[in-house]
């Protein structure tokens, strides 16, 4: 690829403003890149100002760009590593394949990589990248990638920064599934030839799956979608959030209800509220009314599942949603015994008889 100056000055960015969003095509997302870890969070903060650069329409035709981006954010103290991966950045390249079409482009994207200081008086490294060369970052057309800034720089591991912008290229567009041929995505993981499958999956893969739960909240899994013998060609992968998958439970603890009778219902209930600070006349008129018992099983699956993540007072908060926080005890020993014999509408609600055992060992309720 032809990678001349243009003619054209540099337009020069005076001021870094750190954004919380970035914003890349997908091309670049789906490229092969060498990049190290601070390698990539260079490339991350380029990114982050050139995308949002694009957004704004600021970026201008057949016309360098030079990109300022103060050293303090990517160290505080190790000033001799900064240096060390802007001099190996210039030396890096992407490259793009289609096999099929027999098509291929390597770019050696970041040319001039210099020190300077900023309008703030900073040091920064200074990247000029050539007119030709940004289309492949900020092309953003009608489907591009997006993904939290921090996110992406709290990562530690350059395969877990890769899959992070893979997935939120899919995720951002609704899609919570994909495949890739393992080939492909070994290419595109920049993973060593040496590397046998149970390689790439333990170090690229589960590396990546870990920490994309620990930091971005994402539980990412994958499937053999295709296979030669024993040989795997292809991977499915499925994304959930971690508010999906707790809604997943909630939604699993619901229907775990539905199935048990009344009876059960209520020798389930009673080690469930034991978890609470609750007196005995609460847990009493909880057991003996059937609407408090089928709000407590929902208000316990939603904390238990994590849908309430700021409740920091459980008891006070299930209290409060069964809307027994302003009964009185005298009241509430009145409360009528519960009879085990089933009514219509109630049979109705809670489905046939199910053993109890079947409850607990199936773990339906966490613990």
């Amino acid at each position: 690829m032809d990678q001349e100056p243009s003619d054209s000055l540099a337009f020069t960015q005076p001021t870094f403003i750190k954004y919380s969003t970035n914003y890349q095509s997908n091309l670049f997302t789906e490229s092969r890149q060498e990049f190290t870890e601070l390698e990539k969070n260079i490339v991350t903060l380029v990114v982050n100002q050139l995308g949002n650069m694009a957004v704004k329409g600021k970026i201008e035709p057949r016309v360098n760009v030079l990109i300022q981006i103060p050293i303090q954010q990517l160290t505080k103290s190790r000033y001799d590593q900064v240096v060390k991966a802007a001099e190996s950045l210039s030396k890096k390249r992407m490259s793009f394949r289609d096999d099929k079409k027999g098509d291929f482009t390597f770019i050696t994207p970041f040319p001039l990589v210099q020190s300077g200081i900023g309008a703030d008086g900073l040091k920064v490294i200074e990247i000029t990248m050539l007119a030709n060369v940004v289309p492949y970052f900020a092309e953003l057309g009608q489907r591009y990638t997006q993904y939290e800034n921090e996110v992406m720089l709290s990562l530690a591991s350059v395969y877990a920064k890769r899959m992070f912008e893979i997935v939120s290229m899919y995720f951002h567009r609704g899609q919570y599934r994909f495949r890739y041929a393992v080939d492909e995505l070994r290419r595109m993981l920049n993973c060593p030839e040496t590397y046998r499958y149970n390689d790439f999956v333990l170090n690229a893969l589960v590396v990546s799956q870990k920490e994309l739960h620990e930091k971005a909240n994402i539980a990412l899994d994958w499937n053999p979608s295709q296979k030669s013998g024993k040989k795997v060609l292809e991977l499915e992968f499925t994304v959930k959030t971690d508010r999906q998958l707790a809604e997943q439970g909630v939604e699993q603890d619901r229907q775990a209800l539905r199935g048990m009778s009344i009876h059960e219902a209520v020798q389930l209930a009673w080690p469930l509220l034991a978890k609470y600070k609750l007196t005995r006349w609460q847990k009493d008129l909880i057991t003996s009314e059937f609407e408090l018992l089928d709000t407590f099983y929902r208000i316990h699956s939603e904390l238990t599942n994590g849908l309430r993540p700021g409740v920091k007072n459980p008891t006070a908060y299930l209290v409060k949603s069964l809307g027994i926080d302003q009964v009185k005890p005298d009241k509430a020993t009145s409360a009528p015994e519960l009879t085990f014999t089933q009514t219509p509408a109630e049979n109705k609600r809670f489905g046939g008889v199910q053993t109890l055992a079947s409850i607990i060992n199936g773990d339906l309720f966490k613990q």
